[in-house]
């Protein structure tokens, strides 16, 4: 059983049994998201690393993927669910493809799917001889296989809760068992006009101990946007082989128009290549759009009660009831669409529900979107309402810093291969080794290296522009008060967490205290967003090493700038270069609030208790 998403130890000690993790989920359950559907996404996000194990082979699609690409909301229910989830269209059933497979046969695609299905949730006759899946809280069965005429194969499987405590005496049901269906598209029925993208964030809603985000990778939004766009253009039963109005796609399409920022040019080229205006003989969407049909309809189509079926629609599933009436849904996505067709459009903004012109550089367009102000009352009805004050909190070395700190210090007090000799695996007795090899350095040395640490490229303009809209910055480093003090004030930083770095009579102790490690940026980190009241999806680390690696889990927004392995590994985005393309991943308008007072210009240092030196990292 792949477990590389759970940690297994808290998941288990959290919920030893089924009926403790279902209480778990209706605990935080909403009218919105209910814990049925809790289980179910978790369910099918498990069974989706499974059938990875560890890899990106199989990618998400479909409706039930879209809280992955969506912008955070702002507020929170009473349980803390992110309203992002809730208010996504309720989709019980788990679209992937493997496009890795794509040079295959579909006769051999589909036999290699049927194999890596098989091998995760095998067919058997009773349930509870399956696969485990959720650290071993269900078994896995595969109930049916159905080949669709249209070149895509869907598996039933059966997730049945079991009692696994007795040991040699083997488990037994301990629950209803429910049932996921496995939509496995066909690569050929699957358009990428680009690389695909990254889960913006987990597609599991319930925060639940010791399960990491899952954030697998997903095909580009810019082409599901065109595929539910065409849906809705082309008559029933031409192009999508569906004869039946896509009243679910008008909910899917405006989601997307408000919680998904896109780049003209990525919506263009995917609306211009989609194959399902060929399949059905046209060369394009219709200018303005329109839906098919749609009242009053031409002489040559069938008109069809557009607002009468998403009515209907609507009173079946509890999210839709929040979404605006339909005249307004037809608004939005209308201008989102036609708007799509203007080359002068640059980036779409689902805060504003408007284009934002092309400028300069797509850094200047982010910019200009990340610094965008709030909507206008008009629009104050939407259920989307604009993000507010966030935290984004920064590592320092190799992060902010071009070069580790450390380092430099050691190069310029000519000790370089002493320090560079202290090498230890546990992070806290490396860095007191190191640090006792710089006893007797001057003191003013490091306030040297302070002045004159090289900032990645960004960095300066990042932190300026976030603060300047309103956002909250901090810095966690692992480094030392004497340097990442005066860094902090240089960059108008005003929290952070060093550790203290030994000076007596203007030289060096060789001593440090109160480090900072791994769990101490966590700490730093929850502490601070609380005395700021901002909760964790709103929270965002940028790191690169293996210590920042807990900090990069605990977060709502975890980035990783030129990261290592391990760093990369829990990252939800990877930056490389200029460091304020993180924009682009965060946009992030102006926080909803007053301008605040003015506050001290010198930044406050925060230490976190001293480490337990027996603890490891």
């Amino acid at each position: 059983m792949y477990a590389g998403h759970l940690d297994l130890k808290r998941f288990r000690g959290s919920y030893p049994s089924w009926a403790r993790l279902m209480a778990r989920l209706h605990q935080i359950s909403t009218p919105r998201f209910t814990a049925d559907r809790g289980k179910r996404q978790l369910a099918g996000a498990d069974f989706l690393s499974q059938l990875n194990h560890g890899t990106d082979a199989y990618e998400k699609t479909g409706s039930d993927a879209l809280p992955g690409y969506a912008e955070a909301w702002s507020g929170t229910s009473e349980t803390g669910l992110d309203p992002v989830y809730e208010m996504a269209r309720t989709a019980n059933d788990l679209d992937i493809y493997n496009g890795a497979l794509d040079d295959l046969t579909d006769r051999q695609y589909l036999d290699r799917i049927r194999a890596d299905i098989l091998a995760v949730a095998p067919m058997r006759q009773n349930p509870v001889d399956g696969a485990a899946g959720l650290g071993g809280l269900v078994r896995y069965t595969t109930r049916s296989i159905e080949i669709a005429g249209n070149g895509h194969a869907v598996f039933t499987i059966d997730v049945q809760p079991v009692d696994d405590s007795r040991g040699p005496l083997g488990v037994r049901a301990d629950g209803d068992l429910f049932s996921i269906e496995v939509d496995v598209k066909m690569p050929t029925m699957i358009q990428r006009t680009s690389e695909s993208e990254r889960a913006r964030r987990s597609i599991v809603g319930a925060q639940l101990d010791g399960v990491q985000p899952i954030t697998p990778l997903m095909r580009p939004v810019a082409d599901l946007a065109a595929d539910k766009m065409a849906a809705l253009a082309l008559q029933p039963g031409v192009g999508d082989g569906i004869a039946a109005p896509r009243f679910k796609d008008i909910a899917d399409l405006y989601y997307i128009a408000r919680t998904c920022p896109l780049e003209g040019d990525a919506l263009r080229k995917a609306l211009a290549e989609n194959w399902h205006w060929q399949e059905a003989g046209l060369s394009g969407p219709p200018r303005p759009y329109r839906f098919y049909g749609q009242a009053p309809a031409p002489a040559h189509e069938t008109e069809i009660l557009w607002e009468h079926g998403f009515r209907q629609l609507r009173g079946r599933i509890p999210q839709l009831r929040e979404y605006p009436e339909f005249a307004t849904m037809v608004e939005t996505i209308g201008t989102f669409l036609d708007g799509a067709a203007d080359p002068s459009n640059g980036t779409w903004d689902p805060v504003r529900g408007q284009w934002q012109q092309n400028v300069r550089s797509e850094v200047a367009s982010t910019m200009d979107h990340a610094l965008a102000p709030v909507r206008t009352p008009e629009q104050a009805h939407q259920p989307m309402v604009p993000m507010q004050k966030h935290l984004i909190v920064f590592d320092v070395d190799q992060t902010i810093s071009k070069y580790d700190t450390l380092h430099t210090l050691a190069e310029r007090a000519g000790r370089l291969a002493e320090v560079d000799a202290c090498r230890h695996p546990d992070y806290e007795t490396s860095i007191r080794a190191k640090v006792a090899e710089l006893r007797g350095v001057d003191a003013a040395l490091v306030r040297d290296v302070a002045d004159t640490i090289v900032l990645n490229e960004g960095v300066e303009e990042l932190i300026r522009d976030l603060k300047a809209a309103g956002h909250e910055v901090a810095i966690a480093s692992g480094g030392f008060d004497a340097i990442v003090g005066p860094l902090a004030e240089r960059l108008g930083v005003e929290q952070y967490a060093a550790g203290r770095l030994g000076i007596e009579d203007g030289v060096l102790t060789g001593e440090v205290s109160n480090l900072v490690d791994a769990d101490g940026k966590v700490e730093f980190i929850e502490k601070t967003r609380a005395e700021l009241g901002i909760p964790r999806e709103r929270t965002i680390a940028v790191g690169d090493g293996s210590n920042d690696v807990p900090m990069l889990q605990n977060v709502g927004f975890g980035a990783g700038y030129e990261p290592g392995q391990a760093a990369a590994g829990v990252a939800h985005t990877i930056i490389h270069g200029d460091m304020s393309q993180l924009k682009r991943a965060l946009h992030l308008p102006a926080p909803n609030r007053p301008t605040p007072p003015a506050r001290p210009t010198t930044p406050t240092p925060r230490f976190p208790p001293a480490p337990n030196t027996a603890r490891t990292t």
